[in-house]
């Protein structure tokens, strides 16, 4: 197993770095004409220009740029001209909590409602209690992000006033019950699309495991239904739904961009969004960077469990 990490924690470096390249080529090398005239800001002056060519080592080339790029962002020190030379580091860095905890949320939520719905309806195959899980899951499948943001937005924040309008509550300031309230409501609506999906997979999944040979066998040595259940049927489900909720949780940022916006969250959706609405170069290096950090972690993560239920990727490695 520690050989299994090593590799996988190499591999998500090795990602990183070519996640960085290509920020660099799109931001700097791919667009035509001088790159200190795009980061020096919507009103560059010759001397700013040419500050910006030695911060960011345009003055020498794109090799030495991009070196000078990895070390500022490694050493915290990225400053932004757009924005008076502030550093954009700390700025990213703040908003990685918001997001985390959103997406965290989120995923228990589809993870927990997903799951259990599924191996219910598994369970009661072609009874009343299945088709309703069904057609609900359907239902919520059936929803846009963009659009359920805002019906809740307005059933939750106006109709039924139970969650306040917008803006975040740190667990610092509120505690984890004021940190709930202001995160629960954008977290269901990132999770309600989710849960549709993992309940209609995780119901699939079951049912084939439960036709199993070795079901059957533990079943007929007498074992108790619950253990062969858990161990036996759960267990071995679970390996494509781990696979899938990597990828889930990976492209959660995208939505996360467009719900933290409406829900007025300060997270790293919205660090990116501002820093596309402002043509800030600096922040949509360091925001970019920092996401793929987010989406790297989390897969490596995901990869460890699923080498968990299935022993066979770690003897792979």
């Amino acid at each position: 197993m520690g050989g299994f990490i090593v590799v996988r924690m190499l591999d998500g470096i090795v990602k990183l770095l070519l996640v960085s390249m290509i920020l660099f080529w799109v931001l700097v090398v791919l667009p035509p004409g001088n790159p200190a005239f795009r980061f020096a800001g919507k009103t560059p002056t010759e001397a700013s220009v040419k500050a910006v060519e030695k911060t960011f080592c345009f003055d020498k080339g794109n090799v030495a740029a991009y070196r000078c790029f990895l070390k500022m962002t490694v050493t915290g020190d990225f400053p932004s001209p757009s924005q008076g030379n502030a550093n954009v580091v700390p700025m990213a860095l703040k908003a990685v909590p918001v997001t985390f905890g959103l997406a965290v949320l989120a995923a228990m939520i589809w993870l927990l409602a997903g799951i259990t719905a599924g191996a219910k309806g598994a369970l009661a195959a072609g009874s009343k209690l299945d088709r309703g899980l069904m057609v609900t899951a359907l239902i919520g499948i059936s929803f846009p992000t963009a659009w359920l943001s805002l019906l809740l937005l307005k059933w939750f924040t106006a109709d039924i006033p139970i969650f306040p309008p917008g803006g975040y509550t740190s667990p610092l300031e509120g505690g984890i019950f004021g940190w709930l309230h202001s995160m629960l409501l954008p977290a269901l609506t990132l999770a309600i699309v989710s849960a549709g999906v993992y309940t209609r997979m995780t119901r699939t999944t079951v049912r084939q495991k439960l036709r199993e040979e070795y079901v059957k066998t533990a079943e007929a040595k007498g074992l108790n239904p619950r253990r062969v259940f858990f161990l036996h049927v759960m267990r071995t489900a679970m390996i494509p739904i781990v696979v899938m909720f990597g990828m889930d949780f990976a492209a959660l940022l995208g939505g996360a961009i467009f719900t933290e916006s409406i829900f007025g969250l300060p997270g790293l959706g919205g660090f990116v969004m501002r820093a596309m609405q402002t043509t800030d170069f600096a922040m949509l290096f360091v925001g970019g960077l920092i996401a793929a950090t987010f989406v790297i972690v989390a897969n490596t993560l995901v990869d460890l469990v699923q080498a968990m239920l299935d022993p066979k990727l770690r003897s792979a490695h």
